[in-house]
């Protein structure tokens, strides 16, 4: 299929509108369920666009992420994607197996549960802190930004994170570094902060997680570099994705006065709004990191070589007719519709989707709670033609204790 026209994906993430986005994804399925793009940087691969083929691709071990990380220049959705320190999410099989097992020993239902009643006072100051600003408010940072780095500060056993080491985790995950100085710099700043952290739990240890895996003795698995990078690592997988789901859906909730107050009278129909929310609301372009062909491949009808670079398209799988019926509704009512991978998939899915999950049920659960009316102050006619692939980069809205 080399003679096929090359399909541009979008680099400026933060401003993408997400409608755009999935109308071009939906142009192309009818004719490719695998198509050959133009990834922003480092050249073209292939993606997939279908539902079944992308937990396909996502499943199979001869799509490497270890040889991606391996070549100075690769087919990537960012400017800034190797990761400066050691991390067990760049390698494959066994390797990345045995690393990601000593981790979800500890990083289990129970820790994340544990950190609940902490996470509700942390939402509870936030809301407050939204308040406080007046009525309309914005709540993007006090939430959406704010949220997930507390949050993972406790989990670690970490103060709080400096404002410097936010605006440097902004700066890499949101593809504004163009250079490498600026690569370098906020790296660097990051990495200090963590690597502070690595040898004060190893002085000082505690319950944190980060302490509990430098004092495991099966940690022997994780070299004293992959423990100092586990920070960065856990800041660069998941604050942001977090915080842009969780501002996206409250953007879908302040245009949709009818579902929020179903919410809000049918408390039980939360799980499965939030299942349909995470599906609706997938962040950025839906390709998540690719991945290298280590052979010859067929995937969907199309031949793959190898040495190919591949992503698999979330946003497209997500919206697949075939899976999911009137895929662009929102509809909290489906009957047993097909799980998501608003979490990835595969050996490599995100490891904190439970930590993630319970960040968002409680913010959720609390606004829901707190306010009877919460809308946002631009018309929702047209609203959907606004909304951006990250989330909302400010959020105003009017609010209605009650």
């Amino acid at each position: 299929m080399s003679h096929e026209v090359l399909h541009a994906l979008p680099s400026a993430q933060n401003t993408q509108i997400a409608e755009q986005v999935k109308r071009a994804y939906a142009a192309l399925r009818p004719d490719h369920d695998v198509v050959r793009v133009e990834f922003p940087f480092g050249g073209p691969g292939w993606m997939t666009l279908k539902y079944d083929l992308t937990r396909e691709f996502y499943n199979d071990p001869r799509f490497s992420i270890e040889k991606m990380t391996e070549l100075d220049d690769y087919p990537r959705i960012r400017q800034t994607e190797k990761s400066a320190t050691a991390s067990f999410l760049q390698y494959d099989g066994a390797k990345h197996q045995s690393k990601r097992a000593v981790l979800m020993k500890h990083l289990t239902v129970k820790r994340v549960m544990k950190l609940r009643p902490q996470t509700e006072r942390m939402v509870l100051a936030a809301l407050e802190e939204f308040e406080a600003q007046g009525n309309p408010a914005d709540v993007t940072d006090v939430i959406g930004r704010m949220l997930p780095m507390k949050v993972l500060c406790a989990l670690l056993g970490s103060r709080d994170l400096d404002r410097e080491v936010m605006e440097a985790s902004y700066f890499l995950v949101d593809s504004r570094a163009q250079t490498m100085e600026e690569v370098r710099q906020a790296y660097q700043t990051i990495t200090g902060f963590f690597n502070e952290l690595y040898e004060d739990k190893k002085r000082n240890p505690d319950d944190g997680l980060m302490s509990t895996l430098i004092h495991d003795t099966e940690s022997g698995r994780w070299t004293e570099e992959e423990l100092r990078g586990l920070g960065f690592t856990l800041l660069a997988a998941g604050h942001d994705a977090t915080g842009s789901m969780l501002n996206g859906m409250l953007e879908w909730l302040s245009y949709e006065p009818d579902l929020y107050a179903r919410l809000r009278s049918e408390p039980e129909a939360f799980p499965r709004a939030l299942e349909e929310l995470l599906r609706c609301t997938t962040v950025g372009i839906g390709v998540a990191r690719g991945r290298i062909a280590l052979e010859d491949i067929e995937i969907g009808g199309v031949q793959i070589k190898a040495g190919d670079a591949v992503g698999g398209n979330l946003v497209a799988s997500h919206h697949d007719p075939d899976v999911y019926p009137n895929p662009d509704v929102l509809d909290i009512d489906r009957v047993d519709p097909a799980p998501h991978m608003a979490f990835g998939y595969g050996p490599h899915a995100c490891v904190g989707a439970q930590l993630a999950r319970m960040e968002i049920t409680v913010a959720l659960q609390a606004i829901l709670r707190r306010y009877k009316t919460f809308t946002n102050v631009l018309p929702a006619e047209g609203w959907r033609e606004r909304r951006g692939m990250k989330g909302p980069q400010e959020l105003v809205v009017r609010w209605e204790k009650g």
